[in-house]
This record gives C-alpha cells, structure tokens and sequence, in this order.
C-alpha cells in the first residue's frame, strides 16, 4: 500500500458556475474532491489529504486523515475571480514540504476547469524543480480541456520526465457527472491500479460504518422500518381474502380488530372473546362508543375493561333475576296476607276475640253479635268475588 500526502487544489474561478457538468462545474467538482479523498485516505490508513482553492489561494484544510473534514470544506468553497494556477502549485508543494510524515510520497492533484493564462515556459519551470523534489502531480482538465490541453499536456511530460510516470493527465470531456469518469482513472485507482475505490463493497448498505456510523445507522433503520411496513402490507392484504364474511368467527374477529386494533388478540382467544363481548354490549349504548376507545388502550388496559364489561353484565342479570324473585316474593306474600285476613274476616271467633278486647263492648250483647256476624259474610264475598278475578285472569292469560 502506497503510503502519500496529496494536496488537492480546487478551480473555483467563475468559470465553475457553468452547467456543461450537472448540476455545475463546481459542484461536480465537489463530487470528484470527495472521490479522491476517500480513495487516498482508505489506500493507507496513514494517509493524509490537503485542500485548497485556485482563485484566492486559500488553504481550506492541512494534511488531514479526517475526509469528513476534507468534504465539508469542499462543498462550502464558492465560485470567486480567476484560476492562479502557478501560485496554487507552489502552495500547494510548500504544504507537502512540511508534512510530518517525511517518509510519504508527495503528490499535488489539480482540478482545472478556466483557461490557463499563464505562460508555457512559467509551467515548464516549475514543473522541473516538482520533478527534482520528486513530487507527482495529478491534473484533472474539464470543461476548457481542448483550450489547455497543450499546456498540461506538456506541465505533465516535463514532471515525469522521460522514464517517469508517476504523473497524469485526466481529460474529461462533457458528460452529466465528473466522478465517474474518474473511477476508472489512474488517479483514483493509483499507481498498481488496486486504489481503494469507496464504492461500499463488502460493507452493508455500502457504507462503512466505521467511516460515517450516522450514516450506516440511518440506512439501517430506513431498511428495517420499509421491510415492516412491506410485511404488514403483506399480511394485511392475504388475510383480507382468505377470510368468510358469513362466517360469525371472523364477525367477531373482525369487531374485536377493529375496535382493539388486534393488539394481541388474534393470539389469546380468551382475549378475544372478552373483547367480543364487550364490543357487542358497548355496541347498544351510543355513549358508551363516544366514551370508550379500545384502539388508544394497551393490552393489559383491553383486558382490565373487558373484564369490568362482563363483571357488569352478570351483575345486570343477577340484578334483573334478583328483581324478578323479589317480585314473585312480594306477589305471594300479597296474596298470603289476603289470604290470611280473608280467613280471619271469615272466623267468627276471631272477630268475637277483637270486640272482646275493646274497651266498652259487650260481647254478649246483641248489638256485637250481628255486627260479628255481618263481617262474616261481606268476608266470604270478598274472598269468593277475588277468587272468581283470579280465574277470569288464568282464563285470559
């Protein structure tokens, strides 16, 4: 593994507001920086990758092995004045001279997108002491490629000198996206061809969690929760017509779903049931459906009402058939004490022992005795004349 510091340096002149590179030259460029930083940086762990601009020669980030930090500076730069190539070079080789790993390789990749103003023996110049000091340089020319192919082309025979190679020049003519012409480049795939294309290969997602977890998890919990959704999707759509409308299962199913929202149901029959019942019974009293919503419960809380509901219910009917023996008590012990006081009025010693115990009466008297006697038969009538009703009502009935 080639173990490099690369200064990358971005053409931000006012020529990277063009659209012959979607959606611009500058943001395609973006794309490209971040192509190349990801493969140098992942080549060797011990990399480490600069940034700066072309037009206002600013040092956006020394040799890093951080790539997020390499991206973000990237995508902040801004299109601004004219491309200074000569000047950027030579910043650009002084930052390499004061790397900390004096061991490195030192290359310098130039993104070129305006036309070159500078002299050809001004390149040529500085393109010997590059070779001297054995710095390679990478030029990627698009969008005035045909207007400077002649000037780079002879900067890149000049670093390499005869026997060299270890520069290159990548044209790209127009097409809708700059990195992916570069994948196949030597720039990217390096001096062996084996570069360390980031193109997620081996990782889930394609993404290396231990480059961007953040990333990596969210792509995760993306997948899982449309893998969820396709699966009640799927599960909802093939119990729809399996089931039997006419079938009174699936009716009461089909109330208990819909009012506990399946949460656990369709796996304990009992639940369903009691749930069944309760909907059944909620389903005659409208303030009670206004009330009571089995969809917002929980489990437990489903169970807890279903139980009340029946506990309520076979209160009702114990309530009810409480009622109905206490009436048929009273209706006996009505007609008991009818019965009673008919048979009192109807015994004359009955009536004879009440006019003895009241003070002043002579029971022997005359006056006592028919009025004993009276009592007696309007006693007899009254018991025969309420006999005869109740025969009249059997009879009806």
């Amino acid at each position: 593994m080639v173990l490099e510091s690369t200064f990358i340096c971005m053409d931000n002149s006012e020529f990277m507001r063009n659209g012959d590179f979607l959606p611009t030259r500058l943001q395609a460029q973006q794309d490209a920086v971040g192509l190349i930083t990801q493969s140098k940086l992942r080549s060797n762990p011990e990399s480490n990758v600069g940034l700066m601009t072309l037009s206002g020669l600013e040092v956006l980030v020394t040799l890093t092995t951080d790539s997020g930090k390499v991206l973000a500076k990237s995508h902040a730069v801004q299109p601004k004045g004219d491309l200074q190539l000569l000047s950027g070079i030579k910043i650009a080789h002084l930052a390499l001279k004061h790397r900390l790993g004096k061991n490195h390789k030192t290359r310098i990749v130039v993104f070129v997108g305006s036309p070159i103003e500078a002299e050809e023996k001004e390149l040529v110049k500085i393109a010997k002491k590059l070779k001297k000091e054995k710095v390679n340089v990478d030029i990627v020319s698009f969008g005035e490629d045909e207007l400077n192919k002649d000037l780079l082309q002879k900067f890149i025979e000049t670093v390499n000198g005869r026997d060299g190679s270890g520069s290159h020049l990548v044209t790209i003519p127009v097409g809708p996206h700059l990195s992916d012409a570069l994948v196949s480049s030597p720039i990217v795939q390096g001096e062996d061809g084996s570069g360390a294309v980031p193109t997620g290969g081996g990782f889930e997602f394609g993404v290396d969690p231990n480059e961007d977890p953040e990333l990596a998890l969210a792509l995760r919990v993306s997948m899982e929760e449309q893998r969820a959704r396709q699966e009640a999707e799927n599960a909802a759509g093939g119990g729809a017509g399996a089931a039997n409308p006419a079938d009174p299962a699936q009716t009461t199913t089909e109330k208990v779903e819909s009012a506990g929202g399946g949460t656990g149901a369709e796996d304990d029959p009992v639940l369903a049931r009691a749930l069944a019942m309760s909907v059944d019974q909620s389903e005659g009293s409208a303030e009670d459906k206004s009330d009571v919503n089995l969809g917002a419960m929980t489990e437990d809380e489903q169970i807890a009402y279903a139980m009340r509901m029946s506990m309520q219910q076979e209160a009702a009917a114990a309530s009810a058939a409480e009622g109905a023996e206490k009436m048929d008590v009273d209706e006996q012990s009505a007609d008991k004490g009818d019965e009673d006081y008919s048979e009192a009025m109807n015994d004359p010693a009955f009536l004879q022992s009440v006019l003895e115990s009241l003070p002043g009466v002579d029971p022997q008297s005359d006056a006592v005795r028919q009025a004993v006697g009276a009592m007696s038969r309007s006693g007899t009538d009254n018991t025969k004349k309420e006999d005869s009703e109740k025969k009249d009502e059997k009879s009806k009935k």
